[in-house]
């Protein structure tokens, strides 16, 4: 798929799909393991950052380059500490991690570096540029998603 030929449509479509991983606050205040609610932040972060880019994509939210920016720069953040968060294979009821993350460690990595290299070419000084680049990320987050979260309800996230 060539994800820098997507149309707004299809960009909305990847952007409501991003969140669904949002859980909800009963949801996050069940979790108890101190590892889990790290990468529940970590992603609670970078999908805000994403969905502050497709509200402005959108045309949800006005164009602002320095809240684009600030949004990138989170989004090069949680990319680069996703492997760090997901390193220790810590467990809970309410994680949505799969095991496959620590059984196929190198391909994990691999998923964080593709994200965390999209987000660096983020162009968020205009907004035909973040047309142009942001689709690469939102395909980054997805391809990992789908390779190793589970299928997200209500009551489980990261």
């Amino acid at each position: 798929m060539n994800h820098r030929l997507l149309r707004p449509s299809a960009l909305a479509l990847l952007a409501v799909t991003l969140s669904l991983t949002v859980p909800s606050l009963k949801a996050q205040e069940k979790i108890t393991n101190k590892g889990v609610k790290k990468r529940v932040a970590l992603m609670l972060s970078a999908q805000d950052a994403a969905t502050t880019l497709t509200d402005m994509m959108a045309g949800r939210m006005a164009f602002h380059a320095g809240k684009a920016r600030a949004a990138r720069r989170v989004l090069i953040q949680t990319s680069s500490s996703t492997s760090r968060r997901f390193k220790k294979p810590h467990q809970d009821p309410q994680s949505n991690a799969r095991p496959e993350i620590w059984t196929y460690w190198t391909d994990f990595s691999s998923h964080a570096e593709v994200s965390k290299q999209a987000a660096k070419q983020l162009n968020v000084y205009s907004l035909n540029g973040l047309h142009r680049t942001l689709p690469n990320v939102l395909h980054s987050c997805l391809s990992c998603h789908e390779r190793f979260r589970i299928e997200p309800n209500e009551f489980i996230t990261h």
